[in-house]
């Protein structure tokens, strides 16, 4: 095996290592909102509290208020995300369908897998 095949290998693994990585994360992410949407919302309101409070250096009294108006407009964020997200569905389902174009029969099959399994996980929740 020359040298630029094994670092070209060596390389793909990587990259795939890492993407695991990341969509594994964000799966992970979605799976605790979708299972626990109050939860993670109040999860993420205290985490955004408490990085405010330590950038800013807050009160504890102004790292509660922060709080409390974190959670009074995440109703309205959220209604604003439920509008948007059949948007950026659409997008990802276009991006696929590119991605698709320039993939040989043999990667349409592995890549029509990847998104069965993502597919399956988001219908399971």
């Amino acid at each position: 095996m020359s040298n630029k095949t094994r670092t070209a290998a060596v390389v793909v693994v990587i990259v795939a290592f890492l993407a695991g990585i990341l969509v594994g994360v964000a799966g992970d992410h979605f799976y605790l909102i979708r299972l626990f949407p109050r939860r993670a919302a109040r999860f993420a309101a205290d985490r955004m509290a408490e990085r405010l409070a330590g950038e800013l250096e807050l009160t504890p009294q102004q790292k509660t208020q922060v709080q409390q108006i974190i959670e009074r407009h995440r109703a309205k964020i959220d209604a604003l995300m439920s509008n948007v997200r059949p948007q950026v569905r659409g997008e990802i389902d276009a991006t696929n369908a590119d991605i698709e174009i320039v993939l040989t029969p043999a990667q349409k099959t592995k890549f029509a897998t990847l998104r069965m399994r993502v597919g399956a996980r988001r219908r399971a929740r």
